[in-house]
C-alpha cells in the first residue's frame, strides 16, 4: 500500500517532460515537408494536376490519402492522450509512437514505451485516449514477446468490429 502511495505521489509530482528541438521537427516532419514539397510541385504543375484530379476522382486513391492524413492527425492526438492520461515515466516522457496505418475499422497505431511506462498504464489510460483522438475505442494489445511494444486499435468507424470481432462500444 506505501509503495502504490509513494507512485502516485511521484505520478502527481512528475511534470511531463518537453521534447528537443530534434523531437518536435521529427514529430511534425509531414506538416514541414508538405509546403516543402508543394513548392517544389507547383514549377510542375501538369502532374500536380493529374495527382490532384486522380485522388479526386479514384475511389481508392481518395480513401488512401483521407487514411494517411487521418494517421497523421491521429499520432499527434495519442500523444496528446498519453499526457493527459499521465502514461509517463519518472521522467516524464511519454511512450514512442511508431507507426500509424490506416485500417478498415480505424487505425493501427505501433507504440515504443520508454523505460517506466507499460502496457498496463496505456489499458489504464485507454478511455482518455480515445476521447482525445476523438474516437469511440481504444484496445490494447500489448507483444506477446517484446513488453516494450504495444499495438494500440483505434476504432473509428460506428460498427466496432476489429479482425472478425466485436469490441465493446
Amino acid at each position: 500500500m506505501n509503495r502504490r502511495l509513494l507512485d502516485e505521489l511521484n505520478r502527481a509530482t512528475t511534470p511531463t517532460a518537453r521534447p528537443n528541438p530534434l523531437v518536435v521537427l521529427w514529430r511534425w516532419r509531414y506538416e514541414i515537408g508538405l509546403p516543402v514539397l508543394l513548392s517544389f510541385a507547383i514549377r510542375q504543375l501538369g502532374p500536380v494536376v493529374l495527382l490532384f484530379a486522380a485522388v479526386l476522382l479514384w475511389p481508392p486513391a481518395r480513401s488512401e490519402v483521407w487514411g494517411r492524413i487521418r494517421c497523421v492527425v491521429l499520432a499527434h492526438r495519442i500523444r496528446v492522450g498519453c499526457v493527459e492520461a499521465y502514461v509517463v515515466n519518472r521522467r516524464g516522457k511519454i511512450p514512442i509512437v511508431l507507426w500509424c496505418a490506416p485500417a478498415p475499422f480505424g487505425a493501427r497505431v505501433w507504440v515504443w514505451c520508454r523505460a517506466g511506462t507499460t502496457p498496463d498504464q496505456l489499458e489504464a489510460g485507454r478511455q482518455v485516449i480515445a476521447a482525445a483522438c476523438w474516437v469511440s475505442e481504444v484496445v490494447v494489445l500489448p507483444h506477446p514477446r517484446h513488453g516494450h511494444r504495444v499495438l494500440l486499435e483505434v476504432v473509428c468507424n460506428r460498427y466496432g468490429v476489429i479482425q472478425g470481432r466485436e469490441v465493446g462500444i
